[in-house]
């Protein structure tokens, strides 16, 4: 069967993030691809943040080679532009099956079809359940009890239960790269050239009240193993010439052993590469991070978010101002730059809180920073809380497209006002970027 694989615009890029000229591979939608293909459907990606166009030229882009299925990801900002193009398609092909996944609809299952224009909707992790979509599909089969579907049927929703996950990730194949123009991948500010997305685990045992990471991959942690990931890489540096890498997993340095393993085969593999990883502080010591410098880490980033231990306690993520305290340190004793990434608008901060956290960013020093303004993604306990409290409208899915963590208020569950979280963003970034280091 043809089916289309799309990633959809990013319309909050715009200004100086534009300019940056910063785009990072759907690496979901190559690993879905590589799957699908794997079982001989034919499939194409496309990745309309950087091919662009109106609405309608997007649309007949998708519909160029016939498809049958146009498959959107889907994250919350990019919901309302998914609407749009998909009701283009409609207007254009009203045969063509359109079906989402991604985080927003595993975290608004019942609010992301749309009557005559979304048909379905796949939640949580996709490779099986899509595949079984398109299977069905193919063969006339009732999608009834098809494991991860959301679906309509004589006016009234479904939302089928999920599957149990893929746990042995060495199983699947590796990304379809050769469905992208890898060239358009850039970064000029961390990499020298074309960089790829890689993801060596899946789920996050920490329950962070921010962080959607959940509702798609769970809590329980799924590793690949280190032979596998010096494979793709190999592949990678081969096969697409590409030795730059970013690391997506939640936290890269979760399993120690595992990544020491892999450090190890690395050193051993004769492979040149440049990498940069999410890591957690209290995930890291001197040794591994010696270690993974060696092999070609330039940098890491870490999330500290806030600088009150109340408010840390409060968030779930299960780490007090010693842990981060250690972690930063860890870094600097291996000469490893890092970015600290800080949250404003928690709920219950107040003036004293941000100014702990404002002061405890310029106690690590760390390279460079990012401050984020607290926002409620679907599938998260700020989201529910924000509902809770009549912030927000949990069936306005389509609204939340303005949902940015900078210079906007999505939900104000903090103690001050909006203005004042604004102006504090806006203020620690100008601090900031007079003493900020480059990570390269």
């Amino acid at each position: 069967m043809k089916v289309t694989l799309v990633q959809p615009p990013n319309l909050q890029r715009s200004g100086k993030w534009k300019k940056q000229n910063v785009y990072r591979t759907p690496t979901n939608l190559a690993l879905l691809a590589a799957y699908v293909r794997h079982f001989n459907h034919e499939v194409r990606i496309c990745d309309l943040d950087i091919e662009g166009g109106t609405v309608a030229e997007m649309a007949e882009n998708l519909l160029s080679d016939n498809p049958l299925v146009v498959g959107f990801t889907c994250l919350t900002p990019r919901y309302p532009i998914i609407v749009d193009i998909s009701e283009k398609l409609k207007e254009l092909n009203p045969n063509i099956i359109i079906v989402v996944g991604g985080q927003h609809v595993s975290g608004l299952p019942k609010h992301i079809l749309k009557k005559d224009i979304i048909d379905y909707a796949i939640q949580g992790e996709a490779e099986e359940s899509f595949l079984e979509f398109l299977n069905r599909l193919e063969s006339g089969k009732s999608m009834d009890d098809l494991s991860n579907l959301i679906y309509e049927k004589s006016g009234k929703l479904y939302i089928n239960p999920c599957r149990s996950y893929i746990d042995n990730l060495d199983s699947l194949p590796f990304p379809a790269w050769d469905l992208l123009k890898l060239e358009n991948y850039t970064d000029p500010a961390f990499y020298k050239g074309a960089h790829l997305g890689i993801i060596t685990s899946r789920g996050c045992p920490f329950n962070c009240y921010f962080c959607a990471s959940k509702v798609v991959w769970g809590r329980t942690v799924r590793l690949r193993s280190p032979e596998n990931m010096v494979q793709e890489i190999r592949e990678a540096v081969e096969v697409y010439k590409i030795n730059e890498f970013m690391f997506y997993d939640d936290t890269f340095t979760l399993n120690k052993k595992r990544i020491l393993q892999f450090c190890e085969m690395m050193e051993n593999s004769g492979l040149e590469i440049r990498f940069y990883a999410q890591i957690r502080v209290d995930t890291i010591d001197k040794e591994l991070a010696l270690r993974l410098k060696k092999i070609g880490c330039f940098a890491v980033a870490i999330g500290v978010e806030s600088g009150n231990e109340k408010i840390l306690k409060e968030m779930g993520k299960s780490l007090t101002k010693d842990n981060i305290r250690n972690g930063c340190k860890a870094l600097k004793d291996a000469d490893m730059p890092f970015l600290a990434s800080f949250i404003i608008g928690h709920p219950g901060d107040t003036h004293e809180t941000i100014h702990e956290t404002l002061h405890f960013a310029d106690e690590l020093d760390a390279d460079q920073a990012k401050f984020m303004i607290a926002t409620p993604y679907p599938g998260t306990r700020f989201f529910d809380l924000a509902v809770e409290k009549g912030l927000i409208p949990e069936e306005g899915a389509e609204d939340l497209g303005d949902h940015t963590y900078f210079q906007h208020v999505a939900a104000n569950l903090s103690e001050i006002s909006d203005e004042d979280l604004l102006k504090y963003q806006q203020d620690a970034f100008d601090e900031y970027d007079k003493r900020k280091r480059p990570l390269v």
